[in-house]
């Protein structure tokens, strides 16, 4: 039997065994090797596509690891197996020109929506691959079920979710944590517990891994997002530097919240939450131990993004028959989280309040781009452009407002269950700039009315300015005889 025999004979039995049986009992042992074993072999990066698009599965994808140049071809295969859900882009190239691929999953990829955006980050760390393949098992995973199962319906098709097998391809080429440039980039992010909320743009001195994702979050607002590491199996959050040099403790302004979505994770977790080190298998990143330049304090304050640190693994670099059980044990906890960050606290829109309509109509409505802010948190999100908002917060009562200039500020008064339903509140601002005017025109002040205004508007203009045309032509029309003698007259005196 050849050696291509030979692999699609264990991709055979992957697909149509367990993963964690039979395949396991006959593939090599990859803890010294990054290189995935199935696809040794192949002539070229179009066999292995062809491969990859056939009968995957989130169980075939955790057989092994997938080595740099298998990556890109394997996503792309995924791509036209489940395209109808996906768009694959990348975010800008390492520091070795290597693409820095990423996956958007949802039933409108690529389209503007008033929908949230969630991500997770993986292999940040080169010798931490294993979210390489969780990740890409993850979106198998909802490829297979977003039409059967309800928490995968929800993802595709309530959200945009963000995927990156890996940021330091680099550094999982060499074995390495840090990039080739021996950077770690988790302590590359400016850091606004030392620059303040005014000094967190790129200096030009950051890794180009990093200025990829400070450029991404700059263009994209992410409700939240989770970056997965290894060597310890818990769920980190903000701060992880220190504020108070008295105080191990660093928390953030928004710690409840952070801790509860911590929790969703640990708990979703099969035994995340069961840790002896760890209370309830969360913890505080300065407590735990602290750092500078990390990426969930910068994405915290710079993107307004309640970001968390995930080790998933007790092992790092763990061996590859390892994957299917670590996929198995995250798989609850990575589908609860984003769920529980954009659903299970406030969310809403924010629009103009019309004069003329009843006070909870939104029919023509003009969404506005509000801050919300709640009462006792010293931290603003702002709704989009669509004036769509998705506020994290933990079970209890709030004090919420919306605010924008030009506009009064609302205030509401909200309670998120602990059901995790989360709340939806919409909020109206009557405008306090706007020239309602006082005759008819005034009680046009809708969407409806601004369009009908300004085809009259436009009207009046062009249908005067044909009016000036027409007395100018026919004034030189009963002229001409006079003009022309007078340009005779002339042309004969010189």
């Amino acid at each position: 039997m050849t050696r291509q025999q030979i692999v699609l004979a264990m991709l055979m039995i992957a697909v149509t065994g367990s993963a964690s049986g039979s395949i396991a009992s006959i593939k090599p042992d990859l803890q010294g090797s990054p290189a995935s074993h199935y696809t040794r072999g192949l002539q070229n990066t179009k066999d292995y596509r062809q491969l990859a698009g056939s009968n995957f599965t989130h169980q075939s994808v955790l057989t092994s690891y997938l080595s740099n140049d298998e990556l890109e071809p394997y996503m792309r295969g995924y791509v036209d197996r489940c395209g109808h859900m996906a768009r694959m882009f990348s975010l800008g190239k390492s520091k070795e020109n290597r693409e820095l691929w990423a996956l958007e999953l949802s039933n409108n990829p690529g389209a503007t929506e008033a929908k949230p955006n969630t991500r997770y980050v993986g292999n940040m760390h080169g010798d931490e691959p294993a979210s390489r393949q969780l990740l890409l098992g993850l979106a198998e995973w909802l490829c297979q079920y977003h039409t059967t199962d309800s928490r995968a319906a929800e993802i595709v098709n309530g959200m945009h979710l963000y995927l990156v097998p890996t940021v330091n391809p680099d550094g999982f080429d060499l074995r390495q944590r840090h990039n080739v440039e021996d950077v770690d980039l988790n302590r590359d992010f400016p850091d606004p517990l030392l620059l303040g909320t005014t000094g967190l743009q790129p200096t030009g001195i950051e890794q180009p891994e990093t200025l990829a994702l400070m450029q991404w979050m700059s263009e994209t607002h992410f409700v939240a997002s989770a970056s997965l590491h290894e060597g310890a199996v818990v769920a980190n959050y903000p701060w992880d530097g220190m504020t108070d040099p008295n105080n191990t403790y660093s928390a953030s302004p928004d710690d409840a919240t952070f801790r509860h979505l911590a929790s969703v994770y640990a708990n979703a977790h099969t035994h995340m939450h069961d840790s002896i080190e760890f209370a309830g298998g969360i913890t505080n990143g300065a407590q735990w131990y602290p750092i500078s330049g990390g990426m969930q304090d910068w994405a915290y304050v710079s993107g307004q993004c309640m970001e968390l640190t995930v080790e998933v693994s007790q092992d790092k670099w763990p061996a590859a028959d390892l994957l299917p059980g670590l996929f198995a044990t995250n798989l609850p906890a990575l589908l609860a989280f984003p769920l529980a960050a954009a659903f299970s606290g406030l969310r809403g829109d924010v629009h103009q309040l019309l004069p003329t309509a009843p006070e909870n109509a939104t029919d023509n409505d003009i969404p506005l781009p509000a801050i919300i802010m709640v009462e006792g948190i010293d931290h603003v999100i702002h709704a989009s452009a669509l004036g769509n908002y998705y506020r994290p917060l933990a079970p209890g009562s709030y004090n919420v407002s919306a605010a924008l200039q030009g506009y009064a500020t609302v205030s509401a008064e909200i309670k998120v269950p602990m059901d995790g339903s989360g709340v939806v509140y919409d909020f109206a601002l009557p405008c306090t700039t706007c020239n309602r005017g006082s005759t008819s025109w005034g009680t046009m002040y809708d969407e409806e009315g601004v369009h009908i205004r300004a085809a009259v508007y436009a009207f009046l203009v062009v249908a005067g300015g044909a009016w000036v045309l027409y007395a100018l032509w026919w004034w030189c029309r009963a002229h001409r005889h006079s003009l022309y003698l007078g340009r005779r007259s002339k042309a004969t005196s010189v």
